[in-house]
């Protein structure tokens, strides 16, 4: 296997109503200790959807107007013909961003969806242009003669990975922000769960300095409906893990689990595998009910089961998140964070498709993808507006860079700013935060091949959602240590949210 491939392989292992606007701002005060006093009133979740391998978010967004389509389809060498990349105008299904125009961008045609809830009466949709790690407030100038402090390993996809899921490219990668709000808000759960659940990866993420995540699975499928044999949460059984014919296996397991031993590592392991026997089980029966070796959820879940949704990866961990989110009293929480992920947008040699015999980019690895993408979050937030809970829910996404503007004939190559999507209820929707970055804008952000320098820092972006969720200034600070680097970019997001 040659380095790429087994990058891309790699890659693809690793988803309330209008208040009073609180100012975007951070303490200035040392974050020290965390102490849980956030807001932790009422009941909020926080969706963390990560793309693993790079999507390539300029097709994912593309302008629409003639001179910045021209741009635009120049940056990206020319169509699909000549080998570029540049989607046909004519296939861009357009919106119109409040302050851009009318008809002033397009979501990629795989995108549907998209399309439909950023043109809602709701406005549950948004765009943040041009976000990435950064180490501080940086210019092109400033990058082009190494006259600021860089995110270490720019265009690695683990270290982007890293930078994206902990926010402290300037630390080794012991805890993710993910975890550090489950810290701030770890009595947020009167129960067992904890508030951090992750079912696609993220174990960065989810690591708080004293929270600890909890993983579950993806609902799974069978016949067309819920596989009734099957939950989201299991304890590890005795008789399918042992080779054991005694009586009462299970309770010898569990009881193994429990002795006292010698070694301090052993000791460690048996008491996390306790836990999660424990956790399990709480959660298991909070959430379905046993009938003859079957199980059913407690809480139905309106979910679509419209052609493709059942086979759809994506949908099926969003699927389970909802019936968490649908779970949350007899759960025992008020704030829950979930990471889920799909896989596959290294897209360096197979980014085109084919129709009709004749190289296209409506078709391919990107297109597939992005079709997945567009299905499982529609269904998502269909479900969360049926029962009840659009405004309390936000999807959020990352991804480790955003792809080269330049083609290589084949696909796309590493690069670093992207555009990324928010979508809930509290959204402030219908509009792009952030210049978007074609015409005029493009020279002045662009080091070489296309590679995006980011105008808004990823901290600042996933910080604005944490303050949704309930932190305030100082555990801001708390949770993005790096935060009060970026002043001026604080402002571009700052009417992201309703409240």
């Amino acid at each position: 296997m040659n380095r790429r491939k087994f990058i891309q392989s790699s890659a693809a292992l690793s988803a309330i109503g209008a208040a009073p606007f609180v100012p975007f701002s951070i303490s200035t005060a040392d974050a020290g200790t965390i102490t849980p006093s956030a807001d932790e009133s009422g009941y909020r979740a926080l969706v963390c959807l990560f793309l693993f391998g790079g999507n390539d978010s300029h097709n994912m967004i593309v302008p629409f107007q003639t001179s910045e389509y021209n741009s635009y389809a120049a940056s990206r060498n020319g169509q699909a013909a000549g080998n570029g990349l540049a989607l046909p105008l004519a296939s861009l299904l357009p919106i119109s961003p409040t302050g851009l125009g009318s008809s002033s961008l397009g979501f990629h045609p795989a995108m549907p969806s998209m399309q439909a809830l950023f043109a809602d009466a709701a406005k549950p949709l948004a765009i943040v242009a041009n976000t990435g790690p950064l180490l501080s407030e940086t210019t092109l100038s400033q990058y082009q003669t190494s006259n600021v402090e860089l995110p270490p390993q720019l265009f690695s996809h683990s270290d982007m990975q890293m930078h994206w899921q902990s926010m402290r490219p300037d630390q080794p990668a012991v805890t993710g922000w993910g975890g550090r709000i489950a810290d701030v808000f770890r009595v947020a759960s009167s129960g067992r769960l904890p508030v951090s659940i992750g079912l696609g990866g993220g174990g960065i993420f989810m690591k708080g300095d004293i929270a600890t995540p909890y993983q579950v699975m993806p609902v799974r499928y069978a016949s067309g409906a819920i596989d009734p044999r099957t939950r989201i949460a299991r304890t590890p059984v005795a008789e399918i893990n042992w080779n054991w014919t005694g009586s009462k296996p299970q309770d010898v397991f569990i009881n193994d689990y429990s002795s006292a031993r010698a070694n301090l590592l052993e000791q460690q392991y048996g008491r996390l595998t306790k836990g999660s026997l424990e956790i399990g089980e709480f959660v298991g029966n909070a959430m379905y009910a046993e009938n003859a070796g079957n199980y059913s959820l407690r809480n139905a879940v309106p979910w679509s089961s419209a052609a493709g949704v059942l086979n759809n990866p994506l949908a099926a961990q969003l699927h389970a998140v909802a019936a968490m989110i649908a779970a949350r009293q007899a759960l025992g929480t008020t704030r829950q964070v979930f990471f889920v992920s799909l896989g596959g947008f290294d897209n360096h040699g197979d980014q085109f498709g084919n129709v009709n015999n004749t190289k296209s980019l409506l078709a391919g690895k990107h297109y597939s993808l992005l079709s997945l993408v567009d299905q499982a979050l529609k269904t998502f937030y269909d479900a969360t507006v049926s029962m009840g809970v659009s405004n309390l829910v936000t999807t959020m996404t990352m991804s480790d860079f955003g792809r080269t503007l330049k083609s290589n004939g084949q696909g796309s190559d590493h690069g670093w700013g992207s555009h990324q999507l928010v979508l809930g209820g509290a959204v402030n929707g219908g509009r792009v935060y952030g210049d978007f970055p074609f015409a005029a804008k493009l020279p002045l952000i662009d080091i070489g091949q296309g590679r995006l320098l980011p105008e808004i820092a990823a901290d600042v972006y996933t910080a604005r959602l944490a303050q949704w969720f309930g932190a305030n200034s100082t555990e801001l600070a708390t949770i993005f240590p790096n935060l009060s680097r970026f002043p001026s970019h604080l402002p571009k997001v700052a009417s992201l949210m309703k409240s």
